[in-house]
C-alpha cells in the first residue's frame, strides 16, 4: 500500500555536528515514506557542501540555502519546497527516536485532510548534563481542559503544566499552507503557531511517549530561543491569543525571569522591574499559590544567580 509522504523540515546554518545528527535519526525512522527539506538559512558553504553527501541516499534530500530569513521564514520556505502531505519540523539540534513518524501518523489515522496535529513528549535534560535525563511534559494534553497557552505558561505547583516543541510536530501540509510561522519572529516561534492553529480550530493530539529527544544547551552555545529578549518577550505577548490566566504566567514566569538575568539592569533596576510586574497580574485564591512562587523564584534570581 502505497503511503503518504512526510517531509521533515530542517533549518540549520553553521552547525554541521549537530545537523548530522539530526539527519542521521530522519534516515533511522521506521516509516518508509520520507524525505528531508534542508533550508541553509544563510549564506555559508559548509553546510551545503556536507549535505552533498546525502543528496543519492535512499530517502530523498532537498536543500534550498537563504540569504538569512530567520527561523520562521526559513520553515516556511521548507514548507513551500516540501512534496509531503505531511511535514514534521525537526531543528537541527534535536533528534528523532526511530518510530516516532509512525506513531505520530497512527495517533493522526494517517488522514491528512482533517484539521489535526500531533505533538510527542520529549527527553531532554538540564543544560551540559546529559547523564540526568526526564520527560516532558509532566501532565498530558487533554483538549478542552486546557487551553494552549495555559497548558504551555501555567503552573501546577513548582512545575509548568505542559510543554510542546517545534521538533515535536507533526502537521498536514495544506494546514500549513494556510497557517504558517509568523515570519520576523526572534523567539517564541512555535508557541505563536500552536496558539493561532487553536485558534483556528485545528485539534491538537499529544502522543505521550518520548519519541524526540531535545537538546539543552548553556545559553553562550544556545538556541536563539534561549536568548535573553525579554522586552521582545512581552510585546509578543501582549499581541498573542492567550486568557488571562495564560498571560499573567507568562509575564510572571518567562518575561520576570529574563528581567532577572538582564545584566544589563542593576539589580535594583531588575527588583523594581519584576514587582511592577506583579502588579498587573490578576491575582485569585486559586492561582495565588503559583503566581507567588514565580514572583519569589524571579526575586532570588536577582540577587542569588
Amino acid at each position: 500500500m502505497m503511503r503518504d509522504l512526510v517531509s521533515v523540515v530542517i533549518p540549520t546554518r553553521n552547525r554541521v555536528k549537530m545537523l548530522e545528527r539530526a539527519v542521521a535519526s530522519v534516515l533511522s525512522q521506521t516509516y518508509p515514506a520520507v524525505e528531508i527539506c534542508i533550508v541553509i538559512d544563510g549564506e555559508e558553504g559548509v553546510t551545503k557542501q556536507f549535505v552533498q553527501r546525502y543528496i543519492n541516499s535512499e530517502i530523498p534530500v532537498k536543500v534550498l540555502q537563504t540569504k538569512g530569513v530567520g527561523g520562521s521564514s526559513a520553515r516556511n520556505l521548507g514548507v513551500g519546497i516540501a512534496a509531503g502531505k505531511w511535514i514534521a519540523f525537526l531543528d537541527d539540534d534535536d533528534e528523532f527516536l526511530p518510530d516516532k513518524l509512525e506513531k505520530q501518523l497512527a495517533l493522526l489515522d494517517e488522514n491528512p485532510e482533517e484539521r489535526h496535529l500531533a505533538f510527542t513528549s520529549v527527553a531532554t535534560y538540564a543544560p551540559g548534563k546529559p547523564n540526568r535525563s526526564y520527560h516532558l511534559p509532566y501532565i498530558p494534553w487533554q483538549a478542552g481542559v486546557y487551553s494552549v497557552g495555559d497548558y504551555l505558561f501555567s503552573r501546577k505547583g513548582r512545575k509548568t503544566i505542559g510543554f510542546m516543541q517545534t521538533s515535536t510536530l507533526l502537521i498536514p501540509r495544506k494546514i500549513l499552507l494556510e497557517i504558517p510561522f509568523t515570519d520576523g519572529l526572534k523567539k517564541h516561534q512555535d508557541w505563536d503557531l500552536l496558539l493561532r492553529m487553536e485558534q483556528a480550530g485545528v485539534e491538537i493530539k499529544h502522543l505521550a511517549s518520548a519519541e524526540t529527544v531535545y537538546h539543552q544547551h548553556v545559553a553562550t552555545a544556545g538556541r536563539v530561543g534561549q536568548l535573553n529578549a525579554w522586552t521582545f518577550s512581552e510585546k509578543w505577548m501582549g499581541t498573542a491569543p492567550l486568557t488571562r490566566t495564560a498571560r499573567d504566567s507568562f509575564l510572571l514566569s518567562i518575561v520576570n525571569r529574563g528581567i532577572a538575568t538582564d545584566k544589563s539592569l542593576t539589580k535594583w533596576q531588575r527588583q523594581k522591574a519584576i514587582v511592577a510586574r506583579g502588579r498587573k497580574v490578576h491575582w485569585n485564591t486559586t492561582y495565588s499559590g503559583s503566581y507567588l512562587y514565580m514572583l519569589l523564584i524571579n526575586l532570588i534570581r536577582v540577587y542569588f544567580k
